[in-house]
């Protein structure tokens, strides 16, 4: 089913590449506008090219850690788009390391990484969110925000984070027509989780270990995600708010 984001005006932290561009596209195709952020300035200018450019389309640079930056971003992208009404936060990164091996600074390091962005978004674009009438904030967790993982210590704790932030946001946006959601994903392959199985010593068996961990048998498109967002920035989210919803291929369901 094809969403109608006519009017809509979303700003995309992360959306230069993967799950993030992905979501940026299939907002763009139901009829939003969007800014994308990232720290990046060369993919973003990229990406943008790849959704048509201005109007449809524009980027700010910056790093979704640092206040500064995403008070500049969220500024510039209600300046091009008029205000916003929708949010992806797309921004993150992952780490291995068991509770034996993790250091201190890098599971604190992990969890500004994955809870920073969320809340600095949030927070300047919350007033925005409001004005516009009909809010969404859509956030990219993980399934292993819901379950646990040999030696994620520092990621499943940051993901797990995300979703707490996530439920307690939308109550506090719910009496003000601002929805709050999740998206759970599974092994989704992005340019960047291939880059990564790549460097293996098995890239082919690695990538058939991580499809086959999923009872459908396969991993996850980006697009697949970027519908998903589509949905949720919709009319017919307009009663669900602090949500997650898990797209893993049935692996939190065993």
């Amino acid at each position: 089913m094809a969403w109608d984001l006519k009017g809509r005006r979303a700003l995309i932290y992360g959306g230069a590449t993967g799950i993030g561009f992905a979501c940026a596209e299939a907002l763009v195709a139901a009829g939003a506008r969007v800014v994308l952020s990232g720290r990046r300035a060369d993919r973003l200018a990229e990406a943008v090219a790849k959704l048509g450019g201005e109007p449809i389309a524009g980027s700010v640079s910056g790093d979704a850690t640092l206040a500064d930056d995403v008070r500049h971003t969220t500024a510039e992208a209600k300046r091009r788009l008029g205000g916003l009404d929708t949010l992806v936060i797309s921004a993150g990164t992952s780490m291995v390391g068991s509770i034996f091996e993790a250091e201190p600074d890098d599971f604190q390091a992990m969890c500004n990484a994955n809870l920073l962005p969320i809340f600095l978004a949030t927070r300047y674009a919350a007033d925005d969110l409001v004005a516009s009438g009909d809010g969404s904030v859509i956030v990219i967790a993980s399934i292993y925000g819901l379950v646990g993982q040999y030696e994620r210590v520092a990621y499943c704790t940051a993901k797990a984070g995300a979703i707490g932030m996530v439920r307690a946001m939308a109550l506090d946006f719910s009496d003000k027509s601002v929805r709050v959601n999740a998206i759970c994903p599974g092994f989704v392959e992005t340019e960047l989780a291939l880059g990564i199985i790549a460097q293996a010593d098995d890239p082919k068996a690695m990538l058939e270990m991580r499809r086959a961990m999923h009872p459908m048998g396969r991993s996850g498109l980006p697009q697949e995600i970027g519908g998903t967002a589509a949905y949720l920035a919709s009319e017919a989210t307009r009663w669900m708010t602090g949500q997650t919803l898990t797209l893993d291929g049935g692996y939190v369901a065993r």
